[in-house]
């Protein structure tokens, strides 16, 4: 028995050797190749949310009543993992249906002085907003399609999404490979970090961030690229060589840059 068993142990070992050998066992990805696979999903993500706005677009087209609004609304909340409010606005951007309950004051409300509008629609199916402070305090992003009756534009559907909820779905996957993940817009506006409070910092201008001023404009001005940096702990003298990968994610008419970062210590 204990024979079989020093043989079954060697062949085990043979064909493990073999599997690693071909390519089989998963290494460790490089960091380009993590930063690829965030921002595919990412745009998965983003990419059938739409899809299930789409949908709810069409059922209210369908028969464009309050009632039949608000239940698009709730079968669109519920079939997607990002959405925190949405509503319905009409032609001249007059909100007609809201969810769930806690917007109702934001019924008959006129947004036509805010974007989408039918001009907008005229050449995008799908538009995310500019990073804002909704009524409520939370910093989100608006994503909207637009509803289309047989006689033309009719209108939007809007949902809000909380981008730490968003970009914070990729953090655990890139954090087991050994990354960090942070995420800015073309105009410096941090929207997406591993300390929630620097969410909405301005890292071309804040003067509290002047030690990765050079590094954040590169990131700002160039749509990919890799550069390392030294970071300072804001407490501590402790400070740390960061490889940082980036590359752009674009939707809806809004661009991100994504950035992947790995640190090793400074000894001395």
């Amino acid at each position: 028995m204990n024979m079989k068993i020093l043989v079954l142990l060697a062949m085990t070992s043979l064909i493990l050797l073999s599997c690693f050998s071909a390519g089989c066992v998963d290494q460790t990805a490089s960091q380009t190749d993590v930063l690829a696979d965030v921002i595919s999903s990412l745009n998965k993500t983003l990419t059938d949310t739409r899809a299930e706005a789409d949908k709810a677009a069409d059922a209210y087209a369908a028969g464009p009543t309050p009632e039949n609004g608000r239940q698009a609304l709730a079968t669109l909340y519920q079939r997607t993992t990002l959405t925190h409010d949405l509503l319905i606005a009409d032609e001249n951007g007059i909100v007609r249906a809201v969810y769930p309950d806690n917007i109702q004051s934001a019924l008959d409300e006129d947004l036509s002085r805010y974007p989408p509008n039918k001009e907008i629609f005229a050449g995008t199916d799908v538009y995310v907003s500019e990073y804002m402070v909704l009524e409520n305090g939370l910093k989100a992003y608006l994503l909207s399609v637009p509803i289309r009756s047989p006689n033309g534009y009719a209108g939007y559907i809007s949902l809000s999404f909380d981008p730490y909820r968003f970009f914070g779905a990729e953090e655990q996957k890139v954090l087991e490979k050994g990354y960090n993940l942070w995420v800015m817009q073309t105009d410096g506006i941090q929207v997406f970090d591993a300390d929630v409070s620097e969410a909405g910092v301005d890292l071309l201008n804040d003067p509290a961030y002047q030690s990765v001023r050079e590094m954040t404009h590169l990131v700002a001005a160039n749509p990919s690229g890799e550069t390392k940096y030294v970071y300072t702990a804001d407490i501590g003298t402790d400070r740390v060589e960061k490889t940082a990968v980036w590359d752009t994610f674009t939707f809806g008419g809004r661009e991100w840059r994504v950035v992947l970062t790995k640190s090793a210590k400074i000894n001395g």
